[in-house]
């Protein structure tokens, strides 16, 4: 039996095994370290220039080479009233309106994963949180009289969903983001108060107005109930899991 070839064999075959296993070390390590630019701040242009009541703001923090963490933020900015809302929420439809104002806040946490390990840039799919508040306000004075009838809503909905996006180079540190699909399940649910400075008011008469104008909502009108809270009619909307849609633009910084 010839041992030297038999051996020489062997330690060619154990050195092979540990080559190719440190260089999957090697590669693993590479793969899991933060990249050289990892940090980045956004603006979405598109949220300055449409009626959202928000401004977009985004911050990216790449931790692996196919990891980050997205945060993206919508700061309340006043704006009017979209008329799907004014139609659904208003009592008469009649009056001249003085105050309409709407605003949302909205934040939207992410952990991407990016398929080209080039963290920030590349596709990516995120699962993400998610959580918007709406007010809504409007002022409406009765036909020429000094009285007016007053709506106040807000609405609260916290959900979870799943991204799909790119982020692709513009410069050497300005990228572009867009998500392309964002699909999520919010749970949401809201109070709505309706009020008038009219003393001469029926608040019975008034909360049957109200009662009327609500059951006209989509979707949920038949399950709203409005009840007198002083001189005030308020309605609590139930809660409800709801699908949504989220797309997003974004001019980043990158550093």
């Amino acid at each position: 039996m010839k041992v030297q070839p038999f051996l020489l064999t062997l330690a060619l075959c154990a050195f092979s095994v540990s080559s190719i296993i440190a260089q999957n070390n090697r590669n693993r390590r590479a793969y899991d370290e933060a990249p050289e630019q990892k940090w980045s701040v956004g603006l979405a242009p598109f949220s300055l220039i449409l009626p959202s009541g928000k401004v977009n703001i985004r911050g990216e923090w790449a931790y692996a080479s196919n990891k980050s963490l997205s945060l993206l933020i919508g700061i309340p900015r006043s704006t009017k009233m979209p008329n799907l809302l004014e139609n659904n929420f208003d009592l008469t439809g009649e009056g001249k309106t003085v105050k309409n104002r709407y605003s949302s806040l909205g934040a939207v946490l992410e952990n991407r994963f990016y398929l080209g390990g080039n963290a920030p840039r590349g596709f990516y799919l995120a699962p993400y949180a998610r959580y918007n508040h709406f007010s809504l306000a409007r002022t409406t004075q009765v036909n020429e009289s000094q009285y007016s009838t007053t709506f106040k809503g807000a609405v609260n909905g916290i959900g979870i969903g799943g991204a799909l996006g790119v982020q692709f180079r513009l410069g050497d540190h300005v990228t572009m983001d867009a998500t392309f699909v964002g699909l999520d399940f919010k749970w949401m649910r809201g109070t709505l108060t309706y009020s008038t400075n009219d003393p001469n008011n029926d608040v019975s008469a008034f909360r049957d107005e109200v009662q009327s104008a609500v059951e006209d909502i989509p979707f949920i009108g038949s399950k709203l109930s409005a009840a007198i809270d002083g001189d005030q009619i308020k309605v609590h909307t139930p809660g409800a899991a709801l699908p949504g849609y989220r797309f997003n633009l974004s001019v980043n910084y990158v550093f």
